[in-house]
Parts: structure tokens; C-alpha cells; sequence
């Protein structure tokens, strides 16, 4: 018999905007906004649809200001829920306004 192993693979994070997010249905999500706050181990984001704090296991390297992409995992807590960040992508330079008009003309 061959030695079965079993393979794990992480969900996709699916882009998501702050207010769509849904705790019981949305495990990983990608969200894309500007950096309002940082402390040692969180970030406060900022969509345009709402604010959201962001938990690192270790310090993120942003400033307020910036525009990011971040990638995390929901979890679900009795009343609401927590975000678990698993990276940061710095987006400077990026044409938000380029992006916005490709997403809605592929709507």
C-alpha cells in the first residue's frame, strides 16, 4: 500500500470589503485600504466602507497613511469577530482609481 500523506491546503482569501465581511461564512479574506493606526502588533484599516483592527504575531512595518493589501483569517467570536493578519503587502505607487474603474467594468 503507498504511503498516503494528506495534504492540507490553506483556503483562498477572497477580497472582501470591510462591511461585506461575513464571521460565520468568510474564513481568509484579502482587504485593501490605508493604514489609519499601528501598534506593536496591529493595524487599523481603512476600506472607505468601513475600520477594521488587524492582529500580527509580530510588529507590521507600515505607516499611517499608507495603502496596503492585507491577507487574514476571520475569527468568529460570540459577539462579532476577530482579524488575524498573515501579511501585508505595501502598495505605494499603486493607481487605486485605475483598479476601481477595471473592478467595476469587470462586474
Amino acid at each position: 500500500m503507498p504511503d498516503e500523506r494528506l495534504i492540507r491546503r490553506r483556503l483562498p482569501a477572497i477580497e472582501k470589503k470591510i462591511s461585506d465581511i461575513q464571521p460565520e461564512s468568510d474564513v481568509r479574506v484579502r482587504l485593501l485600504g490605508t493604514v489609519i493606526d499601528s501598534s506593536l502588533n496591529s493595524v487599523v484599516l481603512d476600506d472607505g466602507s468601513g475600520k477594521i483592527e488587524v492582529y500580527f504575531e509580530e510588529q507590521p512595518k507600515v505607516r499611517q497613511g499608507q495603502l496596503v493589501r492585507i491577507t487574514a483569517r476571520i475569527l468568529p467570536l460570540i459577539d462579532g469577530f476577530e482579524c488575524k493578519g498573515e501579511l501585508i503587502q505595501n502598495l505605494d505607487g499603486f493607481n487605486l482609481d485605475l483598479y476601481k474603474r477595471v473592478k467595476e467594468i469587470m462586474r
